[in-house]
């Protein structure tokens, strides 16, 4: 039997503490588990680009709350190099010390790069998993 909360708790029905987001819109632990593919094909390398596409939509109501900021890197990683990752000519720790200090804010403190897997073949870091 499920309980109903004590009625002087409030439940938030929505995240209201500002956090700052690391991850991949090409995350290879979710590519190999969840897309269920190695990209081998022409399909399945469409699949991998629109798995992205799906990460960014739904990453939308986090991406419009101005408290929050992002680092979201193109390279197919779990666990990614963060300290290798730049974007706009920042680290992803520089881009966090920015959000964190209060000197990116909103629309200025979410990061993202926008370049196919491994920015478009751009990040060679070998803990990028290669994409053809």
């Amino acid at each position: 039997r499920r309980l109903a909360p004590h009625p002087s708790i409030a439940i938030p029905q929505v995240i209201q503490t500002p956090f700052f987001v690391f991850n991949s819109k090409y995350d290879a632990w979710q590519l190999a588990n969840e897309l269920q593919t190695d990209w081998t094909t022409d399909a399945e390398r469409a699949a991998v680009l629109q798995y992205g596409t799906d990460f960014l939509d739904a990453f939308a109501p986090v991406r419009s709350n101005a408290k929050n900021g992002a680092m979201i890197t193109s390279c197919i990683c779990h666990g990614c190099p963060w300290p290798e990752l730049t974007l706009e000519n920042r680290t992803s720790y520089q881009h966090y010390a920015a959000w964190a200090e209060g000197s990116d804010v909103g629309a200025a403190a979410i990061h993202i790069d926008s370049r196919q897997p491994n920015g478009g073949g751009k990040i060679t870091s070998s803990s990028c998993k290669p994409f053809p």
